[in-house]
């Protein structure tokens, strides 16, 4: 995030360290450690196993841009590797990863635990970083903030006829929304073919919001114009099990839904990433089809209610939308370019409002063009990007001013500020 940052450990002796040194052979270094240390699987599942700092290793290689070795890792953690509670690494419904019902499942590689309701009546245990993130003025009670944009739902329109993405050209054709639409008028939500991890991210008009109704639109929406008409999805537990796993002892309610630092989607893609950069095209290919063939599993999907006026009476046997998603076919991996920018995308869609992207376009070189052109798009439909422009500055956070002013010493501070700043 900040790229030139100091160095402390259990050897420094003062905490007035300069950031002007590479520090990833550190960082590398203590993964390694961990990898080779750590046992394969804990006696409680928070803590931290063999396979979870392997996943990181190769995560810390990857960003290095040292694929050989990070093929060699990710390939040990696929085949080999267990959660801390001995669940061989595997793919599990896409719903799963964000439901506390369900979680620590065989995907969850490094999790953040949380609990809700622990008889404390406070949340500091829950996950309250995403109480401003809930739909405004609804049962979450707030506030609407961090919501999907109509270019990341765009993404997710599949080809009708082949079911994959559209890659260069997705914005072409937008998917219809509710935008400048009161909720009490009239709105059909768009019958395009599109990816069904789809529903499970973005809340959107007319679509089921979990068990607790059809998503109204407008109304719970904070101000359309200024960010559009969606709602965030994965951070949204469900009304059978609020008693359970929300907590509603503040002003918005924390939830015991883990955050998922690393999921084993994720080490599949960052794998196939490394495969492909190495020139393993048809591996990396395998990778990626096996993260798009656990979305095509039709129970996975999102379905409509039993009965639109009582959601919690379940869901029939009709998809909430018209779903259509298929693997690539063999050979479409042609070259380590396709393969890079089919694997980039499956990223966008699979690990999307999860935190991620920012960090991959930063570290693949990208992120100038591609929000530049996002805010050129996005920006002549909300207010919120209108007229931003992406300079090479933004590939990182600025040092906070505060602890440059905190590193001086005898006048000269000891922290550099990151360059353009």
């Amino acid at each position: 995030m900040f790229n030139q940052v100091p160095w402390i450990d259990e050897a420094s002796e003062t905490y007035y360290a300069p950031n002007t040194a590479d520090i990833w052979p550190q960082i590398q270094a203590d993964f390694e450690y961990a990898y080779e240390n750590l046992p394969a699987t804990q006696t409680e599942v928070g803590r931290v196993n063999k396979w979870a700092a392997g996943a990181y290793l190769g995560k810390t290689l990857l960003y290095q841009k040292k694929y050989p070795e990070a093929v060699t890792v990710f390939t040990d953690v696929i085949t080999n590797g267990v959660t801390s509670n001995g669940l061989q690494y595997d793919l599990v419904p896409f719903r799963n990863n964000f439901d506390a019902a369900t979680k620590n499942n065989a995907e969850s590689v490094f999790a953040i635990q949380m609990v809700a309701n622990d008889g404390t009546n406070s949340i500091t245990f829950a996950n309250s970083g995403g109480r401003l993130n809930f739909p405004y003025e609804s049962p979450f009670r707030c506030c609407g903030f961090y919501q999907p944009t109509q270019d990341l739902v765009n993404s997710y329109r599949t080809s009708p006829t082949t079911g994959l993405p559209y890659l260069d050209d997705y914005n072409s054709t937008a998917i219809a929304s509710d935008m400048n639409v009161a909720s009490d008028a009239a709105f059909t939500p768009d019958s395009t073919t599109v990816d069904p991890r789809l529903d499970w991210t973005v809340g959107r008009r007319g679509i089921p919001f979990h068990d607790w109704g059809l998503h109204p639109g407008r109304r719970w929406i904070r101000e359309q114009s200024s960010a559009g008409p969606y709602s965030n999805k994965k951070n949204i537990y469900w009304q059978a099990t609020q008693d359970r796993f929300s907590d509603q002892s503040s002003w918005a309610p924390g939830t015991a839904i883990n955050v998922l630092v690393i999921r084993f989607a994720d080490v599949l893609l960052m794998a196939a990433e490394a495969q492909a950069q190495t020139g393993s095209l048809a591996i990396a290919q395998t990778y990626v089809n096996r993260v798009r063939a656990r979305a095509a599993i039709p129970s996975g999907w999102l379905y409509s209610y039993i009965n639109n006026s009582a959601p919690m009476a379940g869901f029939n046997t009709t998809p909430a939308a018209n779903y259509l998603i298929n693997e690539y076919p063999a050979g479409y991996f042609s070259s380590p370019e396709i393969a890079l920018k089919a694997i980039y995308f499956e990223r966008k869609l699979e690990l999307a409002m999860e935190g991620h992207r920012f960090f991959d376009l930063s570290r693949w070189g990208i992120l100038q063009t591609t929000m530049n052109t996002f805010y050129e798009y996005e920006g002549g439909i909300t207010t919120d990007v209108r007229g931003a422009t992406a300079i090479s500055r933004t590939n990182y956070f600025p040092i906070p001013q505060n602890q440059i002013d905190l590193s001086v010493i005898n006048g000269s501070a000891t922290l550099t500020q990151n360059p353009g700043y």
